[in-house]
């Protein structure tokens, strides 16, 4: 008996995923723990409205502690991060990621993400990380919005939706019948 083989693509796509929101997770978390009167090597600050570096976000790194997710205002992300896990353990389990059962755990992280799916509807995670990569991002993006849900949600939302589709696909193109419809001729082994 052949064992299903677990398709690499799929698996990088939530890895893809499960590492950005861990990213996410980790420079929210540290910014909330990194000191306000904190600057660089050039003497910028990182207040609230100064734009933040790419040495901003090394600082706010290096403050994130890993015992700081228990606390019940990151609950939401551990769920984000539950829920890669279980698709990663999905995609491994005997090819589970084209199973009907698997599918609608995928198709359904839209309603259980439903700021993830609004950002991504708005493009907000783009704009976001241009800005960040850019230096025009600032600490109050950090407080004024909810930053894992407008940037690591979409990106898990997306990638549940593909492999949700691509799934959807395999399963209808693998699908055959078994006898032919009522006057149909027998097809060709």
């Amino acid at each position: 008996m052949n064992a299903p083989r677990t398709h690499p693509v799929a698996v990088a796509l939530v890895l893809i995923s499960l590492i950005s929101t861990l990213g996410f997770i980790a420079l929210d978390a540290g910014m909330a723990q990194t000191p306000w009167d904190t600057t660089d090597s050039a003497g910028h600050a990182m207040g609230f409205n100064d734009p933040l570096s790419l040495e901003h976000y090394r600082i706010a790194l290096a403050h994130f502690r890993v015992q700081t997710l228990v606390s019940p205002q990151y609950a939401y992300s551990l769920l984000l991060l539950a829920a890669q896990g279980v698709a990663l353990v999905g995609i491994e389990r005997s090819g589970g990621w084209e199973s009907l059962r698997f599918r609608w755990f995928l198709g359904l992280q839209g309603l259980v993400f439903p700021a993830g799916l609004l950002s991504l509807a708005l493009a907000l995670p783009l704009g976001v990380i241009l800005q960040m990569l850019r230096g025009t991002f600032d600490r109050e993006g950090f407080i004024d919005m909810p930053f894992v849900a407008v940037t690591a949600q979409p990106i898990w939302v997306l990638v549940s939706a593909i492999l949700c589709f691509w799934g959807w696909r395999r399963s209808r193109r693998c699908r055959r019948p078994i006898a032919p419809l009522a006057g149909e001729p027998m097809p060709e082994p």
